[in-house]
């Protein structure tokens, strides 16, 4: 085992998860960010006259240039006091070389804007969604209404409904109309011999007058707003064809990567909530504006949203102060569905079109667990059925058709590459797949778009624990088997042993990707916290039945549900001992959730009619979560009783 030392200044680009390894402190950002082929604006070629390559320096702004005086006619005062510069600008200062050299990398930490950065990810957008009846709450419906005359001089409006009385739709006639809509209806009428196309929603409103025929273009689209990514899914209201899907980072992410971060900063900054609400409806307009050029759609003739989120993400979309949720006992300010109008919110869609947002379950549980529910079905399983929505702020679900009780356990944000020395998001040159010789200890990896590595991120870290007990360089307490720390896989540095993944030749670092002890450490915290939660909602399940129950089935969803390794998820102990054909990895089933409440009005009722059945527990206050928590720190628990069909346990050391 070698002692290592580090000759480069490391950066991490945020929040496309991009990783550049500088022996040169010559070059400005914008320089470096061309050698990485990462392209940002810069109508003024990188000579600071435009303004647009906007960067906020999040960690080590002390180690760069002072403000130029471009920057400083460009930027205010209190955006340079923030950390904002212009990447054209904004160069490391040389002298500062080995004072950042003697931090732990990375040292330097740059938040890139969506408005500067166009950039691709891993993001995901698809779902296990099934074939769902069409039962929509908008409807469109071509009239030829029958004009006035002497003998029958029925006002405008009534003529309307009396067309509709005759088309057998089931309406709740006399329908509301919009005032606006009420003045344009006789020019409507007039001008283009009473052929009009009505939009009506929830078979009582109208809420859109065309000329003519326009029934084909009646589209909804559905928003998945994500701690870390948002999408949005355009879809046919009358054939449920998915028109286009857009996905992008959560801006918010500059003020936080996790949930409790941004609350903070809410509650300790007045301008905070409406701060990070603009950026959200921002986002979601930017991904509107999108999906319709990619389909050839206009923005009206969208006529409803639907929307999930966790309950921080529900209430700072809604621009209500998600503070208390943060707080024991973690109260959101409602719990219900909400229909609100679009336009209201800021959203860019038809003026007059329904905003629906599903209802939140309890505390962190929100909408987007309630989607998970909805589109698993979890509800109607004759098995005892776990989904686990996998993130920082994991979800689980437990049930069938008789008893679901839910909960969300902290489960840090190691699986999306934080506080781990080379952990990053699923972006290129990220390693997700590892597998290691168990008599060479060599290792096979693959890395996203076949880049050269430049860190790993949650699904390679799986592969790669699971593969190390495998090969027993760990031990079940998650501590390295010191026979082997001879070994040329070892090195040491700050007096930790790491594992090389990667040598430094395989990299794009110009150094080896390691997996410390440390970084273990917080995979054993994240897989324990999933296994604990899971563990304290069956006992709770027991204890109010007074009977055993077995899990029978797991679904896994989210991005990294649906991306991991289910069989090295098991190995590890982050799910139960089940069988690989009964774990069912379903993808991003809170907008597939989202998305079947756009098709069928029955889903919403749903999940009205699920929050009396939902049974909420506070898992980490629970009496036995320390003892279950700790137990589930070994790989894959103390209690190897609990996976029985891991047989090869048997031959790895438990310290």
């Amino acid at each position: 085992m070698n002692k290592h030392q580090y000759h480069s200044i490391i950066i991490d680009f945020e929040p496309i998860s991009r990783r550049l390894s500088l022996k040169s402190v010559d070059d400005t950002l914008y320089e470096m960010l061309m050698k990485l082929d990462i392209k940002i604006r810069a109508e003024c070629g990188g000579v600071g006259s435009c303004g647009k390559c906007r960067i906020l320096i999040q960690e080590g702004t002390h180690f760069f240039n002072k403000p130029t005086p471009a920057e400083k006619l460009l930027l205010e005062k209190n955006q340079l006091n923030q950390g904002w510069r212009l990447a054209c600008q904004a160069k490391i200062d040389k002298n500062q070389r080995e004072k950042i050299l003697q931090k732990s990398s990375p040292q330097l930490k740059i938040f890139l804007p969506e408005a500067t950065l166009v950039e691709d990810f891993k993001i995901l957008t698809s779902g296990a969604g099934k074939d769902i009846p069409l039962n929509p709450l908008v409807k469109k419906i071509f009239l030829e209404v029958e004009s006035p005359t002497l003998e029958k001089p029925l006002a405008d409006f009534e003529r309307v409904m009396e067309g509709i009385s005759l088309t057998n739709q089931q309406l709740r006639i006399p329908l509301e109309i919009e005032y606006d809509l009420l003045k344009q209806l006789p020019d409507l009428l007039r001008k283009n011999e009473s052929k009009i196309t009505l939009t009506i929603w929830d078979d009582h409103q109208i809420i859109d007058i065309e000329p003519n025929i326009h029934e084909e273009e009646n589209f909804g689209i559905a928003f998945d707003i994500g701690t870390t990514t948002i999408v949005g899914y355009l879809i046919n209201l009358n054939n449920k064809k998915i028109y286009a899907v857009h996905s992008k980072l959560n801006p918010q992410t500059a003020f936080g990567e996790d949930l409790i971060t941004r609350i903070t900063y809410i509650k300790n900054h007045p301008e905070g909530l409406e701060k990070l609400r603009t950026l959200v409806i921002e986002a979601l307009n930017g991904i509107v504006q999108n999906v319709c050029q990619n389909a050839n759609v206009h923005p009206s003739h969208i006529y409803e949203a639907v929307v999930v989120g966790n309950s921080a993400m529900h209430h700072i979309f809604l621009g209500m102060t998600p503070v208390n949720i943060g707080l024991s006992p973690y109260t959101p300010i409602i719990q219900k569905g909400l229909n609100l109008k679009a336009k209201d919110v800021g959203l860019n869609i038809a003026r007059h079109a329904n905003l629906y947002i599903l209802p939140l379950v309890a505390g962190f549980v929100g909408a987007d667990t309630m989607g998970v529910i909805l589109s698993s079905e979890i509800y109607n399983e004759s098995k005892l059925s776990l989904a686990i929505d996998i993130g920082t702020n994991g979800e689980i679900i437990l049930g069938n058709k008789d008893h679901l009780v839910t909960g969300s356990c902290a489960a840090g944000s190691a699986l999306e590459g934080a506080h781990m020395k080379y952990g990053m998001r699923a972006a290129a040159g990220s390693i997700d797949s590892v597998k290691i010789d168990p008599n060479t200890l060599h290792t096979t990896l693959t890395t996203i778009k076949h880049k050269k590595p430049i860190g790993i991120c949650g699904s390679g870290l799986i592969d790669a624990v699971a593969e190390m007990l495998r090969a027993n360089i760990l031990f079940r307490n998650g501590n390295f088997n010191k026979e082997l720390l001879n070994h040329n896989r070892f090195l040491i540095h700050d007096n930790e042993k790491e594992f090389i993944v990667a040598f430094r030749e395989e990299t794009s670092l110009d150094e080896p990707i390691t997996i410390s002890l440390s970084d273990i450490r917080q995979v054993q915290m994240a897989k324990a916290a999933f296994y604990s939660g899971t563990r304290i909602l069956l006992d709770n399940l027991q204890t109010t039945y007074h009977k055993q129950f077995k899990i029978e089935q797991v679904f896994l969803a989210g991005a990294f549900g649906n991306y991991i390794d289910k069989e090295n998820a098991r190995f590890i102990g982050m799910i139960p001992d089940i069988s690989s054909d009964k774990i069912f990895q379903i993808g991003n089933a809170a907008g597939v959730g989202a998305q079947f409440c756009l098709l069928n009005n029955t889903y919403r009722q749903k999940a009205s009619e699920l929050l009396k059945d939902i049974h909420y527990v506070e898992i980490a206050v629970k009496q036995k979560f320390q003892r279950e928590y700790a137990e589930a720190m070994y790989f894959p628990h103390m209690n190897l009783n609990l996976f029985p069909n891991l047989t090869r346990y048997q031959t790895i050391p438990t310290r």
